[in-house]
């Protein structure tokens, strides 16, 4: 796959490549294909009628693709169209007042659009992530007044990457975690097969989750951790903190054990829910393996590579999934029975799932909402921990127990 791959640093005996390969744009891999035999766990349904979507009135959103809720737990929070319009919420109800608008700046193809949306832990600042007109990805933030609404004049650019000429694979995790610095999914740029090789690439941030501590009011827009697992390393970028992702389009962490989840999108055959654990550091420097694999075959080359994680779950394509969006952690009893389940749903197959991990004395399980709606792209906490369940078709929803 790559001329020469070395071992070294955080992550013993894993393989990153640390030179830019030579490689045609053009080539794109086709992929091979899927297993016919597979270990599936089926899904466990809930009590019938238990839970029921509810729905929010969006007050003039279009195709809404981000949503972000103030830190102080009052429900204000900002919901943003894949066009680029954000506007504000206030008390839990979306307003038709906009305080943000990138729409004429903001890739509507492909997998562009606004991506992410995410207040620091103080809310002083908003950062939102989105894909230019001109494809790179861009992540700016914007002082917040008294009342909680953006400055746009006084934008500061946090973070530039220069994308390849696709049009896909942006990908669109971003959080502050429970570190309090900033986590970025950041896709491989897309073709088929990763044709740029970025996925195991360490000299980009692309097919990346990275890891930066803003400073939107310092010389320099961002410092990097001292604890990245690539630090002072020749041939890697210091903000990087896992690789061999494809496009990482949501990413949550755990608001009970500060559990890192990151979703990937397949390429044919499967769809990945990744766990890296609080207890063990979230796995500095960890490879996820794309594109030598995808899910737990082989993508590129005759086996898995060694040392790369193993996905917690994955969904296949042939039940009908396409695009995962992986959603957070049920907790505190907002949804009966799923209390320490991972939601998540898929923007081709519509239905929203649960997923727990398993334990030595307690196999893992997944479990069917039974709850469909066209096109999600996202389910979000809202301050109360009831998820809020977007779809770029329009609708916005709330997930509440049935009665």
């Amino acid at each position: 796959m790559i001329a020469a791959l070395v071992a070294i640093g955080a992550g013993a005996g894993l393989a990153y490549a640390t030179t830019r390969p030579r490689v045609d744009p053009g080539r794109e891999i086709e992929a091979r294909p899927c297993p016919r035999q597979y270990v599936r766990l089926p899904p466990t349904p809930v009590s019938k009628d238990s839970l029921q979507l509810e729905e929010v009135d969006t007050a003039g959103a279009v195709d809404p693709a981000a949503l972000a809720f103030a830190p102080d737990g009052s429900a204000d929070g900002l919901l943003g169209d894949r066009s680029g319009r954000v506007a504000r919420i206030v008390d839990g109800q979306p307003t038709d007042e906009v305080v943000l608008d990138f729409r004429g700046d903001t890739q509507e193809v492909g997998d562009g659009g606004l991506l992410g949306l995410a207040y620091d832990p103080a809310g002083d600042w908003v950062y939102v992530y989105r894909a230019t007109e001109a494809r790179d990805d861009v992540v700016t933030a914007y002082p917040l007044d008294a009342d909680g609404r953006p400055d746009e004049s006084a934008e500061r650019e946090i973070l530039f990457v220069d994308h390849p000429s696709s049009e896909q694979h942006h990908g669109g995790g971003f959080v502050f975690g429970p570190d309090g610095n900033l986590w970025i999914g950041l896709g491989d740029g897309g073709g088929l097969g990763d044709p740029f090789e970025n996925g195991q690439r360490t000299d980009t941030l692309l097919g990346k989750v990275i890891r930066i501590t803003p400073t939107p009011e310092g010389d320099e827009p961002y410092t990097i951790p001292s604890d990245n697992p690539f630090v002072d390393r020749e041939g890697f970028s210091p903000e990087i903190w896992l690789i061999g992702l494809r496009n990482p389009f949501r990413i949550s962490f755990d608001a009970a054990t500060g559990d890192l989840w990151v979703g990937d999108v397949g390429q044919a055959c499967w769809e990945e829910l990744n766990l890296l654990r609080a207890a063990d550091g979230w796995l500095p420097g960890a490879n996820l393996g794309w594109d030598a694999r995808e899910g737990s075959y082989p993508y590129e080359g005759d086996a898995v590579p060694g040392g790369s994680l193993e996905p917690a779950h994955t969904h296949p394509h042939r039940d009908g999934w396409c695009a995962l969006a992986a959603g957070f952690v049920a907790r505190d009893g907002v949804l009966p029975g799923l209390d320490g389940f991972l939601l998540h749903t898929d923007y081709c197959k519509g239905r929203i799932m649960a997923f727990r991990p398993g334990s030595v004395d307690d196999p893992p399980r997944l479990v069917d909402t039974g709850l469909d709606l066209e096109r999600p792209v996202a389910i979000v906490p809202g301050p109360d921990g009831v998820p809020w369940v977007l779809s770029i078709e329009g609708p916005v929803y709330r997930i509440v127990p049935a009665g």
